[in-house]
């Protein structure tokens, strides 16, 4: 059953529901109503045939008893017509004995309790009997002369109304019901519209793959609410697709180089034994150069593309000043390069140990490759920022905000060694901690490219040279 079947049906079975109380609630409130009624009339009739004492109810009581009939043993019964409208009406002896008060009237059933009123009183009764298939409603009181008078008026005409107030509330339950259905049709259509344009963009966009199709905001319900996360997903979906293809077109212009490289070489190579021992050498050279940067392209490249810089370690506290410190060691043994690390306030990160020791090591060597082989590289730790300086040609500011992306090259080091993909994967590590990079150029000369972190705690220090 669709979404929308099922809105109408469920307003359809409240109206149910609904409509069922109401009704039953209706008609038991018009039955004890009637009921009450009838019982009141009784009474009323009852309290009149009996004489109840009253201020100068006597004298009439002696003039009403000289018109009853007389001359007969028991008790002895007003007129008929005084009985008006009940249909029976008859006197029960103390001995037990009945006699009708009605001529051709039903005969009123007489059990234990209408026996102990006749003999000893108490309060009026009340109750439905069933005679000859009709029904009767019955009131047993006390007789003034002794024994019990019980008065029976029929139910036909109370039936009657009941009968017909049942087909009504009937009839109004069920148009309730269809009005309330074809209302919730309607409503469920208007609600659930919205979901199937939902429904059918995510459709076009599975079979056409073009994710820029407009997804249809026309709320700020719940549905739009929807509608607007999707939009938001489809436009990072995007973003995503329109990365990749940017980077598959870099990585292509970027192989096409060594490739070329390595092609040329091995060229050269099939004519070696016509190539002097120092050329043949030369070519070698070159070859495991090109090798080994096609390798560290492919790797990052790799790294860069699958992501695989967000592994499953999980963010500790960390001091920035002793990963500086492990990773200036590290390059100063593999390349003998002076490096230095300036902690002017050590301060406390929450981070992940050795992704953020990889982009720190790529800064350093990003330095050491624009340096000259003379000038020293700093690593200046303070709290929450780190920045690498060195002595190299620096950073135009044309440069400036471009040097994070993915194969970037200034134009002064188009002949540097490198994939250009170091300090693309130094802003993915820092952006995945939520910090901050930067690059600039120094008044006197070099380069200053760092990072800040959210800090955890401050650090405080003097300065610290290693």
């Amino acid at each position: 059953m669709s979404l929308r079947w099922r809105i109408a049906a469920g307003l359809a079975l409240i109206a149910l529901l609904v409509g069922v109380v109401a009704a039953l609630g209706s008609y038991l409130s018009t039955s004890d109503q009637l009921q009450a009624s009838v019982d009141e009339s009784l009474l009323a009739r009852a309290n009149d045939v009996n004489r109840v004492p009253g201020p100068g109810s006597r004298d009439h009581d002696n003039d009403q008893r000289t018109t009853g009939t007389t001359g007969q043993s028991g008790p002895v019964c007003p007129l008929p017509g005084i009985f008006q409208p009940a249909a029976a009406a008859q006197i029960v002896s103390q001995n037990g004995k009945v006699k009708q008060c009605i001529g051709g009237g039903p005969t009123l059933p007489v059990d234990r309790t209408d026996r102990t009123i006749a003999n000893n009183g108490g309060k009026p009764r009340y109750r439905t009997v069933t005679i000859d298939g009709d029904d009767f409603r019955v009131l047993t009181i006390r007789w003034h002369e002794g024994g019990a008078l019980q008065i029976g008026r029929g139910l036909e005409e109370s039936n009657s109304v009941l009968s017909s107030l049942q087909l009504r509330l009937a009839l109004i339950a069920l148009a309730g019901i269809g009005v309330a259905a074809v209302l919730g049709w309607w409503i469920a259509r208007r609600i659930v519209r919205p979901v199937e344009r939902l429904r059918e963009t995510a459709e076009r966009v599975a079979r056409t793959q073009d994710l820029t199709v407009e997804v249809p905001v026309t709320s700020r319900d719940e549905v739009g609410s929807l509608a607007h996360s999707l939009r938001t997903m489809m436009d990072a979906l995007a973003t995503s697709r329109a990365q990749q293809q940017q980077l598959i077109t870099d990585a292509s212009h970027e192989l096409r180089t060594p490739l070329t490289s390595l092609r040329t070489n091995l060229d050269v190579l099939q004519r070696v034994a016509q190539l002097p021992e120092a050329d043949r050498r030369a070519v070698l050279e070159s070859l495991a150069l090109e090798v080994n940067e096609l390798t560290n392209l492919v790797t990052e490249l790799v790294e860069l593309a699958t992501d695989q810089t967000r592994d499953d370690e999980e963010p500790e506290p960390v001091h920035l000043g002793e990963l500086a410190d492990a990773v200036v060691q590290r390059a100063r043994r593999r390349t003998g390069r002076d490096v230095a690390v300036v902690i002017t306030s050590n301060g406390t990160v929450l981070a992940r140990r050795h992704m953020v020791e990889r982009a720190i090591s790529n800064l350093v060597d990003n330095a050491l490759k624009y340096s000259a082989g003379e000038q020293p590289v700093e690593v200046v730790v303070d709290g929450h920022r780190l920045e690498v300086r060195d002595r190299g040609p620096g950073i135009a500011l044309a440069d400036q905000p471009h040097v994070f992306d993915r194969f970037y090259r200034a134009t002064e080091a188009r002949t540097a060694p490198g994939s250009g993909l170091g300090l693309a994967i130094v802003k993915q590590i820092i952006d995945r901690h939520d910090g901050h990079v930067w690059a600039t150029g120094r008044p006197d000369g070099g380069a200053a490219v760092g990072f800040d972190l959210p800090s955890t705690a401050d650090g405080n220090g003097d300065a610290v040279h290693a």
